[in-house]
């Protein structure tokens, strides 16, 4: 499934989030058996939108294999990415799995392979954030968290 397809889904089956413009967070799977984590979030005229795969391995636990993201509006060619992977602890800090930062993405797509276990019997989730590069100006930024798994 292309990478808008899935950002358009999410923003109309999203669930609001309020973490900054209009956000939104989904989850669908694939003939394939990966499974998809999407959501997007927009700050001003920019726009930003990720997909984290996964599947279910035997041993009962969630292993992300990519990241998937793309930025759009009038932004520079130097936005920072951050994807993390975080266990849900309820009323606890969430411990950090593992992740992918980039401070040289481009606008329009870009995508990263990864290798990220998640503990079995545990949720999970997904934390998408970007700082947009604006030259000359305070480089807006906006984040959103994708579905508990």
């Amino acid at each position: 499934m292309r990478l808008t397809t899935v950002l358009r889904k999410a923003a109309i089956v999203g669930l609001v989030v309020g973490v900054c413009g209009a956000t939104g967070a989904s989850a669908s799977a694939s003939a394939s058996g990966y499974r998809y984590l999407s959501g997007e979030c927009s700050k001003d005229s920019k726009r930003f939108g990720g997909t984290a795969r996964y599947y279910y391995n035997d041993a009962g636990g969630d292993v992300f294999t990519k990241f998937n993201w793309h930025i759009s509006g009038s932004v520079g060619s130097k936005n920072d990415v951050a994807i993390d992977v975080y266990v849900d602890k309820n009323n606890a800090v969430d411990p950090w799995e593992g992740g992918y930062y980039t401070g040289s993405a481009k606008k329009g797509s870009g995508s990263k392979t990864v290798h990220i276990n998640a503990p079995a019997k545990e949720k999970v989730y997904v934390r998408f954030g970007v700082t947009f590069d604006k030259a000359n100006a305070v480089d807006p930024s906006c984040s959103f968290q994708t579905k508990r798994i």
